[in-house]
């Protein structure tokens, strides 16, 4: 592992680290060139400004911003302020937890590490990867990872690790207040394509793919912001299309089940009945109200 409090440039000894636990601390007072490397890194701005590109797209990061670097990620810190200061953290997972010798980046580490969170954000793609942090609790823990580093005291390594893995942790909660909102915008996208087409084919599995997200974790966000799950709030909608096929029109069942997405008679009949407690022939027959 190696933290580097920078003010600009990274020597290049610094970019290559050995397979087993290490420790590099660096000043540096200039630009940064165009650079990739086979390690996590986690750069943190305590002071001034740095002007950052990462794989194509360049922002301005100022103190109290955060962002993350996955393995083979090419960027840069193309121009920097006179007062710069950034702690950088640049690690490999293994050094935090020995199983994870193969993960390459921040977003598998989260899904392996801790219980599924990387599947919260995604790919994480690059304007996602920077973040504000608004208490100073990353800078903190960030501030006390340093100075264990430093003095290297007794059971320095393990405290080192316990740090890391607040600071992931933090991280983790941030993401999940960011993509609160994202994933109730989502969910919304969902019912207004189940409404606007019941018949469809929808499937769970594809809106998890579509929004880069696991289904279980979908179903999970889905039951809590409809208040029932998928396939209950599907059949439901289906079922009302059906009511309104079987009073409007002269279709027969095997054609009305076809329109509202089943594909055979039997399970039009069974969620029906499961629905509106009698087959859609006794409703039609009955001319129950929609």
């Amino acid at each position: 592992m190696i933290l580097c409090i920078f003010g600009g440039e990274i020597v290049s000894d610094c970019l290559q680290i050995p397979e087993d636990f290490s420790i590099h601390i660096a000043f540096m007072t200039s630009p940064c060139a165009m650079h990739q490397h086979d390690y996590l890194e986690l750069a943190y701005i305590r002071r001034g400004w740095t002007q950052h590109t990462l794989e194509g797209e360049t922002r301005t990061l100022t103190a109290g911003d955060f962002i993350l670097v996955d393995y083979g990620e090419v960027h840069s810190y193309d121009v920097v302020g006179q007062n710069l200061e950034a702690i950088n953290c640049m690690f490999r997972p293994v050094s935090v937890d020995s199983g994870l010798r193969n993960c390459r980046s921040f977003r598998e580490l989260l899904d392996s590490w801790l219980l599924g969170m990387g599947y919260i954000m995604g790919g994480i793609p690059g304007q996602e990867k920077v973040f504000r942090d608004e208490t100073g609790q990353v800078q903190q823990l960030l501030t006390r990872l340093l100075t264990e580093f430093q003095y290297r005291k007794l059971g320095y390594a393990p405290m080192v690790r316990a740090l890391l893995t607040e600071i992931l942790v933090e991280m983790a909660r941030l993401l999940g207040e960011r993509h609160q909102s994202v994933t109730q915008h989502s969910i919304q996208w969902m019912l207004e394509e189940i409404r606007r087409n019941p018949g469809n084919p929808h499937q769970l599995s594809q809106y998890a793919k579509q929004l880069q997200t696991r289904p279980e974790m979908l179903c999970r966000l889905f039951q809590k912001e409809v208040g029932m799950g998928f396939q209950q709030y599907l059949r439901q909608v289906r079922m009302q299309l059906a009511c309104g096929l079987l009073q409007t029109t002269q279709n027969s069942i095997p054609q009305i089940a076809e329109q509202c997405g089943y594909e055979d008679v039997k399970s039009f009949r069974e969620a029906f009945r499961q629905e509106r407690g009698c087959s859609p022939l006794q409703w039609k027959k009955q001319g129950q109200p929609l």
